[in-house]
């Protein structure tokens, strides 16, 4: 899940990057900016993207690592289970 969540931020981000460089050939042909200025603005928005996109990414993470079970825990709950076992055969 998290492979397809970072895969998904990154094509994201091409794309938004795609859409930028088309942004800017259409205000250049416009006569609205001139070229530099434009790619300015555009990249401005994309590291705007990508900062969120990395905030949420984080967050997700964050999620994920909240609901995973470590082996440690695993192990734990594991030795937890055979005492009881062990009480109940010996009853």
């Amino acid at each position: 899940m998290l492979d397809d969540l970072i895969a998904f931020t990154f094509g994201l981000m091409a794309v938004s990057k795609e859409k930028g460089e088309e942004l800017i050939t259409y205000l250049v042909e416009k006569g609205e900016m001139k070229r530099e200025e434009a790619r300015k603005v555009v990249d401005r928005l994309i590291e705007k993207g990508s900062a969120e996109g990395e905030r949420y990414l984080g967050r997700a993470r964050g999620a994920i690592a909240e609901r995973i079970i470590t082996r440690e825990d695993f192990n734990r709950l594991e030795s937890k289970i055979d005492r009881l076992l062990a009480k109940l055969e010996a009853k």
